[in-house]
């Protein structure tokens, strides 16, 4: 495949580490849903801390639209007013009393929260958050979401291999050539998936 200018993508390790070694020069757009849940996954639905409510809040912000490059600069200016304001929290460590040897005497007190927040700093730092909204990089909108992927057809092809979970892997390959067959305009006879 040639290289794309953009790669929108969920962000985990695998994918980044592969488009770094074959498409060294793409842009990598964050689906803003899977930064979301993310946060949300180590802060919960209802933090406990004042920093935490106002955190998820802001995070909130990304799938429900930026739409312009000055709304991108106001959440990022509002991102590090939030480390601003609760910086001393983020750097709270809790002692253990009686370590064992070897073992680490303390950590951070806040550790999720400050997983979060730092989740999103290198988002902004790497610049992949807001990859979508520079106009100028391909003559097409680039999306904020990975639901093209993961929706649609994608979506089709897991619900028939969950409702058929007892084929081996030679008869799932067969029934994922015969549906995506079946999708396209020259469609091949049941036969030769047979």
């Amino acid at each position: 495949m040639p290289e794309p200018t953009v790669v929108v993508c969920d962000g985990q390790k695998g994918i980044l580490l592969a488009i770094g070694r074959v498409w060294p020069k793409a842009r990598i757009q964050r689906c803003h849903f899977h930064v979301w849940q993310n946060v949300r996954t180590k802060l919960s639905l209802h933090p406990t801390t004042l920093a935490g409510q106002q955190l998820l809040t802001l995070t909130k912000q990304l799938p429900r639209g930026i739409n312009t490059q000055e709304e991108a600069a106001i959440w990022i200016k509002s991102l590090y007013g939030w480390e601003e304001r609760w910086h001393g929290l983020l750097r709270e460590r809790t002692l253990r009393e009686n370590p064992p040897p070897h073992k680490r005497q303390w950590w951070y007190t806040h550790g999720k929260l400050r997983s979060a927040y730092y989740q999103l700093h290198k988002l902004v730092e790497s610049n992949q958050l807001f990859v979508y909204l520079e106009a100028d990089l391909t003559d097409q909108p680039i999306p904020r979401f990975t639901n093209h992927v993961e929706g649609g057809i994608n979506s089709q092809i897991r619900t028939k291999l969950k409702l058929h979970r007892g084929l081996n892997q030679t008869h799932q390959q067969r029934l994922v050539d015969w549906y995506l067959s079946s999708r396209t305009e020259t469609k091949k006879p049941p036969r030769k998936f047979l």
